[in-house]
């Protein structure tokens, strides 16, 4: 079955058959009402994927859109623990359904020798305080934060499909995390952040074939074959003019891990900028930056077992900088859906509303995708505010029939082949120009 035809089916479900189920046990629905827990989910899903502001004024006129009249007071009443409980549970099952969505893979520059590319992180969503017992926070001395949620994310760039998208407490840490994420398949590559660093980790992913680059945690320590420390500063130092170095090293003083340092040299004006944000951050903290940290900076130091036939340090270099990307998903799931917005200050509304724009934005990632988004080459963030623009057709297309919502899929597909205004900006050195330049120039 192609991906036009999957999508509709997995939005019935996520949208009329699971909401009514789980409105019953949540106990939403004790008994035959008009705000049925599908009608409910539909009305605030496409509501706020059409308007991430909207009003419960404005989202009585999507309920008029799906052929329900309700008043705004109405609304406002149903946003309860048992709603945002119901809108929980769909959430599980909607992540469940569109993670199965996915493009055939890209012939991307250099990337095509790995069976996927995975890029992983999260972002932090900040809730009010009389959620701790949802969503415990992570309280800090001078700023505490009784209560808060990570979102975790991990996505194939050679698809643009989600394989993980997790909820946790924002004391959950990103290792720990992704610890449940489903095992990525041998011969493919994962990009992650120090957030994620664990030698134990790393050796795991070697020993299942799976390749990996990551940035070098500051303080490693690093050894040659014979198990004598190596001084950083020193080896940068012989490197002379060379402004990429390559070589075999041993990680961890117990550990001893078979890793490649990569170390790419950084122009004065970056590395004294670079400089310039690390004694920012340790004034903040009332701390002094080490000397040896400042004098590191004008260098990005990288760890990678991909061996040197496969990929030159150029190329490495260049192929880590694909990480940023899942920050423009970020950016965009905050700045275009409003993630971290709301109109209220109810605690109840809140969650409710964080849980339905999340389902939401699951839907317009699937719709992304049968639009024939390609990720790199194309602008998410310029694809994400064209998928919004055909929210409230959406909506009605979905009222009519599951026949119309394929039409109107189809149309959007077909607008988005012939936009022709999704590319990223041409006057700017791209990742995907980047990955070009990198392999005709390695």
């Amino acid at each position: 079955m192609s991906i036009i035809q999957q999508v509709p089916d997995k939005m019935q479900a996520i949208l009329e058959t699971i909401p009514d189920e789980v409105a019953v046990h949540t106990g939403l629905v004790k008994r035959r009402r008009k705000l049925t827990g599908s009608v409910l989910t539909q009305i605030l899903v496409f509501g706020w994927l059409e308007n991430p502001e909207a009003s419960y004024q404005q989202l009585t006129e999507t309920a008029a859109t799906l052929g329900i009249q309700v008043r705004r007071q109405a609304l406002e009443q149903r946003l309860t623990p048992e709603t945002a409980e119901m809108l929980k549970l769909t959430l599980d099952a909607a992540i469940t359904e569109m993670l199965e969505v996915a493009n055939r893979p890209q012939a991307l520059p250099l990337l095509q020798q790995f069976r996927g590319v995975y890029v992983q992180d999260s972002t932090w969503i900040t809730l009010p305080d009389e959620l701790h017992e949802v969503w415990k926070g992570q309280p800090k001395k001078n700023h505490p934060q009784k209560a808060a949620l990570k979102l975790h994310l991990r996505f194939d760039v050679l698809t643009g499909g989600f394989q993980h998208f997790q909820l946790t407490d924002g004391l959950t840490a990103d290792s720990t995390a992704a610890k449940a994420a489903p095992p990525l398949p041998q011969g493919s590559l994962q990009l992650a952040d120090l957030a994620y660093f664990s030698l134990d980790e790393l050796e795991k992913l070697t020993e299942n074939g799976i390749y990996w680059i990551s940035r070098l945690k500051a303080n490693s320590y690093l050894a040659d074959d014979n198990g004598e420390r190596l001084d950083l500063e020193k080896m940068l130092k012989a490197a002379g003019e060379n402004t990429r170095i390559r070589k075999p090293v041993r990680i961890g003083k117990t550990k001893q891990l078979q890793v490649y340092l990569v170390a790419e040299k950084l122009s004065e004006a970056a590395a004294n900028k670079r400089r310039r944000s690390i004694r920012y951050r340790a004034k903040r903290k009332a701390k002094t930056p080490s000397k040896t940290l400042l004098r590191l900076a004008g260098w990005n130091l990288y760890i990678t077992n991909i061996e040197a036939h496969r990929l030159t340090p150029k190329q490495i270099c260049v192929i880590i900088g694909i990480r940023w990307q899942i920050e423009l998903m970020f950016k965009s799931f905050k700045s275009i859906s409003k993630l971290q917005v709301s109109r209220s200050q109810k605690p109840y509304r809140i969650l409710s509303e964080i849980y339905a724009k999340l389902i939401a934005l699951l839907m317009q990632h699937a719709v992304m995708i049968v639009a024939g988004y390609r990720h790199i080459q194309q602008s998410f963030i310029k694809t994400a505010k064209h998928i919004t623009g055909y929210a409230r057709l959406l909506t009605m297309s979905f009222h009519r029939s599951k026949t119309a919502l394929i039409k109107t899929l189809k149309d959007i597909k077909r607008s988005f082949e012939n936009g022709g205004t999704f590319q990223r900006s041409t006057g700017k050195r791209t990742t995907f120009r980047r990955l070009q330049e990198a392999t005709e120039n390695p």
